[in-house]
């Protein structure tokens, strides 16, 4: 059954949105919820919600002391995708894994950039000039003598470890956070609580550290969530990205750290979407937003599937081996569809065919 969350008791005033949001930029301090902890900077060695990890530590480093794996490395690690998809495999994980001391650093994309622009000004927007450096308009290198002083300053901004944006994407985040704080029943959602908080707990079964980071965690930490931005925010566009990414996967496993942690799990997940500015895209024009839930029988099948990641990743590091694709000879043939039009003696419809066996696996 779909959960409603907005109610009379969760309707938020205009007012108190932006205060509860401190957007006229002004830092505040905030007091530590109760059963939170305050992450030292050390690795952790015990259970917990901490506050205050870095993301490019959650990500670049490891946090606990033993290996942890989040639910990025599982979707990598489970489900037989080592035999179907590029890149899906435990080598594959490892060699951007902490574990490899001889890994590359990660490159973040445009699209990247742009997303996490936005799930910052959106919900961490008092660390914004923190994080963040905004570009004048008409900024250029090329201008070397007429912008010294703005090229020195976005070149102390990156050696500083800041981001940088022009105008045209300041633009996009801004009206990207504007539809999603008109939106009333996600303005509900994320009224009161903690951004990027992260639940570590050891998994029972195998051992091993397990980390969790959500978005956006409820005061009341009725509801999980997880915060999208998609070129396609409708149910069609959306349910494929769900399948794409992974995303039921995150949030089985965000639900158990929940769990874990805290002794009781949210009754219901929710991904608010906004679609991205398409190409040709000028302030003012619409920007479409959405809540979706994810059915509880999808949460169990990513359940199913992280089980199997955390099983391989506990038999790897144990065995200190991270095999590629197949690390003995196996099977592998003319694709399904192919076969379906060879064995009709070549009457078959190819591209019917093709996503008729796409849905069959």
């Amino acid at each position: 059954m779909m959960t409603n969350p907005f109610d009379d008791t969760a309707t938020v005033s205009d007012d108190q949105f932006r205060d509860d949001f401190n957007l006229s930029g002004e830092k505040r301090e905030r007091p530590i919820p109760p059963g939170f902890k305050v992450w030292d900077g050390g690795l952790i060695t015990e259970p917990g919600a901490y506050i205050g990890v870095p993301i490019s530590r959650y990500h670049g480093e490891e946090i606990c002391d033993g290996p942890s794996i989040s639910s990025t490395g599982l979707k990598k690690l489970s489900g037989g995708k080592a035999k179907r998809s590029k890149g899906m495999t435990p080598r594959h994980f490892y060699e951007t894994s902490s574990l490899n001391p001889n890994r590359r650093p990660t490159e973040q994309t445009d699209a990247l950039r742009l997303g996490q622009g936005f799930h910052d000004a959106l919900l961490l927007p008092e660390e914004w000039a923190a994080n963040w450096h905004r570009l004048p308009e008409g900024f250029s290198r090329a201008a070397k003598v007429k912008m010294a002083v703005e090229i020195a300053e976005a070149d102390a901004a990156i050696a500083a470890g800041k981001c940088v944006v022009n105008v045209d994407e300041v633009a996009r985040i801004d009206a990207m956070v504007a539809a999603m704080r008109a939106d009333k029943m996600i303005a509900a959602l994320i009224a009161k609580g903690e951004p990027e908080v992260t639940l570590a707990w050891r998994d029972e079964a195998t051992g091993v550290w397990c980390r969790a980071r959500p978005d956006w965690m409820m005061e009341t930490r009725r509801f999980g969530m997880n915060v999208k931005t998609d070129t396609d925010a409708s149910y069609d566009g959306f349910s494929s990205s769900i399948g794409k990414y992974g995303y039921a996967q995150s949030a089985a496993f965000e639900l158990e750290g929940y769990e874990r942690v805290f002794g009781r799990r949210p009754e219901a997940y929710f991904h608010p979407v906004v679609e991205k500015p398409a190409a040709g895209w000028k302030p003012g024009d619409f920007i479409a937003t959405a809540l979706w839930q994810l059915p509880e029988e999808d949460i169990v099948r990513g359940q199913f599937l992280n089980r199997i990641g955390l099983r391989v990743f506990a038999d790897c590091v144990k065995a200190g081996e991270w095999p590629s694709y197949t690390p003995n000879p196996d099977m592998c043939g003319i694709p399904g569809y192919l076969r379906k039009i060879i064995d009709d003696g070549g009457q078959g419809d190819g591209a019917e065919d093709a996503a008729d066996d796409a849905d069959a696996t």
